[in-house]
């Protein structure tokens, strides 16, 4: 449950090899994939100078970027021939892909399975066009059925031209208040779905101020009228019915002809589709590679763990170096993230990366995040019943490849876990005895807990601010700063004031609290003042200390503002569980009233399904807040960039 140890591997080998090794690299999907000329440029891809060695040095002087040799068009074309058949029925399988391929052979037999094919389908496609605007006249002359005038007097007109269109109903009304200012005879012919459909007819030397009005009612042409076709409308609808019914059979025929040859050549097909998509996706990694006249050069990022079982792979390969280098302190070298969490957190990582990504140097906040989310919400909707619903909608989604599913079902487990310490099912609150207390009759009580439980979790918030601010090498952050050392011993100081203040217990004295928070809060003040003074890493070398005086002082009281205000923040964990109770109380109530049997049973349902909805989307959301405005603020940076590894 960390962020996974990453380090960078160089790979140097053959030219007459790059494609089986690409390959190799796709089909382990481990490795993210590094411009290496940038890296040899910027003198991080280096090699051991020897004797075995001298020809793969001597080939940097040489060195070209694989932007000039890596091009995926003659690939994409041929991926455009087999779509143009198939459509996207295809999908990539490795099983196609494991063994040897001899692509002249595989190019040739798509060439051939495209020529028998492409005179068809072409054919086909016509025919399937033409019908196309057939219906388009079909549905155009079924608006002027009913006005028995000959299309040729319409469409030899010398003074006027017309258009077929429809009108929303909101511009219908505004067309009728503007009929005095119309340059042009507007005849309702009939509707379409949500719109009315009109023949507008203008005279030609008004043409373009009928145009303009019409463009302002948003008015849609109707396309399908055929100046050719010159019959009445429902002579014109009869011959273009007869005609579609031709042109449909040729198509039937045409398409299972078609379908016969496809199915003789699909697994041939698809054995090239995925052919085709491999070399394509070799020749877009080559543009981050570089080549010298014998030699390629790779960079790539992997898995610390993955370094032996990698180096077998690849030392199938003739005369290949393969280089290593786990120097991430390099300011060059900037790892991607790579979460690695158990079956129980891994869906949270979702939540993490809505937000955004960890930095490489960073504690993996997701098993802090998945408790901490767990538990607010369960404090918030501590229900057997509902709870059970929410494990089963869950379950559903995760089985629909939904990633929300695993986190509802995982709420729902935590929702009925509390549903039991509440004694609560489906609201009900007489069924079974509580394990700790009954939310409503001890309002106080779950106010102070959830406030108690926040503090325990923004401490933890703190000490993982702490940890990140030690790990990046920030000294000045970690002892100074307000996530750091002097701003937990602020928040302790100000917490026990507080406590000493409500309850009267004093731990320490009150003389000697206000002198810690006092002398905290001045190391605050003089935070980049300290750290210059004692060159701590992460200093403002640069810092104006007397412009920035009223600034810091604002920044204090930022601080301890957001302190309290963060603190208090978590009472609305206890709120929405009294909250939670208080919503089915009220449809008890409700069901009370009607004293109905079937009626009261209802609206118990009706209440539970509000409950589950509502209520649970809402607490999901607060919860959410909690974490990323709260918590986050404490110890999370981000600024990482995820693990990307190339995959076919």
């Amino acid at each position: 449950m960390a962020i996974e140890k990453l380090i960078m591997m160089n790979v140097v080998g053959k030219n007459n090899y790059v494609d089986s090794f690409i390959k190799e690299i796709l089909f382990m999907e481990n490795v993210q994939i590094v411009d290496a000329y940038n890296e040899i440029d910027n003198f991080r891809f280096t090699i051991n100078v020897t004797e075995k060695n001298i020809k793969e040095i001597l080939g940097f002087s040489s060195l070209e970027s694989g932007m000039k040799f890596g091009s995926s068009d003659e690939f994409v074309k041929k991926l455009d021939l087999i779509r143009e058949i198939f459509g996207d029925e295809f999908k990539i399988n490795k099983k196609y892909l494991s063994g040897d391929i001899n692509l002249d052979e595989v190019v040739k037999s798509v060439y051939q399975i495209y020529n028998v094919l492409h005179k068809k389908h072409k054919i086909l496609k016509l025919y399937q066009e033409d019908i196309k605007q057939i219906d388009q006249s079909i549905k155009a002359y079924g608006y002027l059925e009913s006005a028995g005038v000959k299309m040729k007097e319409i469409n030899n007109m010398n003074y006027f031209n017309y258009v077929l269109g429809t009108l929303s109903k909101e511009n219908v009304q505004r067309l009728k208040r503007n009929y005095g200012n119309i340059t042009a005879i507007v005849v309702h012919v009939g509707s379409d779905e949500n719109d009315e459909v009109y023949l507008v007819i203008s005279p030609k030397d008004l043409e373009r101020e009928t145009n303009r009005l019409l463009r302002s009612l948003s008015f849609k042409k109707i396309e399908g009228l055929k100046p050719e076709y010159d019959k009445r409308p429902e002579e014109i609808l009869k011959w273009l019915v007869k005609k579609r019914s031709d042109f449909q059979e040729k198509v039937d025929i045409l398409e299972n002809e078609i379908d016969k040859i496809k199915n003789r050549f699909r697994e041939e097909s698809n054995y090239a589709y995925n052919v085709f998509h491999l070399y394509n996706r070799i020749e877009e990694i080559k543009k981050d590679m570089a080549f010298s006249k014998e030699n390629f050069y790779f960079s790539g990022w992997i898995p610390k763990k993955m370094k032996k079982n990698i180096v077998e792979k690849l030392s199938k390969f003739e005369d290949i170096i393969i280089m290593f280098n786990d120097d991430t302190n390099d300011p060059g070298m900037k790892p991607p993230t790579k979460l690695k969490n158990n079956w129980m957190f891994k869906p949270f990582e979702f939540m993490i990366k809505m937000y955004g990504m960890p930095s490489y140097k960073e504690l993996d906040p997701t098993p802090f995040l998945s408790l901490t989310y767990l538990v607010f919400f369960g404090f918030m909707f501590g229900d057997i019943g509902q709870g059970f619903v929410l494990f089963l909608i869950g379950v559903l989604l995760r089985l629909k490849q939904i990633k929300l599913g695993s986190i509802i079902e995982r709420l729902g487990i935590s929702s009925m876990i509390f549903g039991a310490i509440y004694g609560s099912i489906f609201g009900f609150e007489t069924i079974i005895p509580a394990l700790w207390i009954k939310p409503f009759h001890h309002i106080n009580t779950v106010l102070i807990t959830a406030i108690v439980v926040g503090v325990a979790f923004l401490m933890v918030g703190y000490i993982y601010g702490m940890i990140n601010s030690l790990k990046s090498g920030n000294y000045s952050n970690f002892i100074l700063g307000k996530n750091g050392v002097a701003g937990f011993v602020l928040y302790i100081s100000l917490l026990l004031i507080a406590v000493a203040m409500v309850t009267g217990n004093r731990i320490l004295s009150m003389t000697f609290l206000v002198m810690i928070m006092a002398a905290a809060a001045m190391i605050l003040f003089l935070k980049e003042t300290i750290s210059v003074r004692l060159n701590l890493k992460g200093a403002q070398k640069n810092h104006d200390q007397e412009s920035s005086v009223i600034e810091r002082i604002f920044e204090i009281f930022e601080v301890l503002l957001s302190m309290v205000s963060n603190t208090l923040s978590f009472i609305r964990v206890g709120a929405f569980a009294l909250n939670h109770v208080g919503l089915f109380i009220a449809f008890e109530s409700l069901a009370k009233l009607i004293d109905s049997g079937i009626g009261s049973i209802a609206v118990y349902i009706v209440g539970n399904i509000f409950i589950i909805g509502l209520e649970g989307l809402i607490v999901g959301i607060q919860v959410l807040r909690l974490e990323y405005y709260e918590l986050f603020s404490k110890y999370f940076e981000g600024g990482g960039i995820e693990f990307n590894p190339a995959k076919l």
